[in-house]
């Protein structure tokens, strides 16, 4: 079990500060102001390794059964759940957080690491971070926490592009910042290869920011067959290494619908992320996931 300590003042003292700190609507304020705290939790690159699974807050078995659900996805060979804390548009910070509690440590019971991943609006970054904040915070009844933190980024409420990039990336600098650089932030961002609403995607902004990129390449909405998904996620990974200039740039790719998915398409999914060197790989989501999919994506297990 690792500890959670803020630099410089208590866990509590950090969470009583007031919203007003951040609490506007417009980031053009923030810009260019120092970090007013800093947590040190430990999260590496490999909660992002290998095969994983994704719950969100709609998926109503997961939230109901955390210790099955955990017992399940071990004997599937899953090695991290990204687990949804919340979004814009809930009331609360943490979803559930009995649940919550439960899913975290019945997955860690079975050497599954936990990932939350928190859906910002960028129409309101006081709320956004705060919400953030909870889940990096966030401990369990007895005291365990999540593995990383991975933001997801493609929320359209503001409508204005440039004005929307100034915010996520202001949001993003709070966020490194509270965490530090040693701690491995994930990026969820649109799907390279076909994504209309978020026009000139700032890779290399994203990427001076994030660690690992999540692509949502959810090549069920826009291609049918084996081959043609191999080379629809090829060409995922190959978008992000040229457009950040990075060909080493650690990626973690999200498939398709897992029920819009043939065996055989989720083969060429895995397959091609094997091949291509993404240092993992995952359906969205758990609970429509079926055994079949399971065996042909333990092989991103390597």
């Amino acid at each position: 079990m690792r500890r959670i300590r803020i630099a410089g003042a208590s866990l509590a003292m950090v969470l009583a500060v007031p919203a007003m700190a951040f609490a506007i609507k417009d980031s053009a304020e923030l810009e260019g102001r120092a970090p007013f705290e800093r947590v040190e939790i430990v999260a590496d690159l490999e909660a992002y390794d290998g095969l994983a699974s994704w719950v969100d807050m709609y998926d109503r078995g997961p939230w109901r059964h955390p210790e099955a659900t955990a017992r399940r996805m071990a004997e599937r060979g899953t090695r991290t759940l990204f687990l949804e804390t919340s979004n814009y548009k809930k009331k609360t910070s943490i979803y559930k957080p009995a649940s919550t509690s439960r899913l975290i440590e019945a997955a860690h019971l079975h050497g599954i690491k936990v990932v939350a991943w928190y859906l910002p609006g960028y129409d309101n970054l006081a709320r956004d971070w705060r919400r953030i904040k909870k889940a990096i915070t966030y401990t369990s009844t007895n005291g365990q926490y999540f593995d990383g933190f991975a933001m997801d980024i493609e929320a359209t409420v503001v409508r204005d592009i440039n004005t929307r990039n100034r915010r996520m990336i202001t949001l993003s600098n709070r966020l490194r910042d509270f965490v530090g650089p040693d701690y491995t932030l994930g990026a969820i961002i649109p799907d390279p290869v076909s994504q209309r609403f978020w026009p000139n995607f700032p890779y290399r902004k994203v990427h001076a920011r994030f660690d690992v990129f999540m692509p949502m390449a959810y090549w069920t909405y826009r291609t049918r067959g084996q081959s043609n998904v191999y080379d629809y996620t090829r060409a995922t990974l190959k978008i992000i290494r040229s457009e950040t200039r990075d060909a080493s740039v650690p990626i973690h790719i999200i498939g398709g619908i897992a029920s819009d998915a043939s065996a055989m398409e989720v083969r060429g999914f895995a397959r091609a992320a094997v091949n291509y060197a993404a240092v993992g790989a995952s359906l969205y989501d758990y609970p429509i996931t079926t055994l079949r999919q399971w065996d042909q994506m333990k092989r991103v297990n390597r």
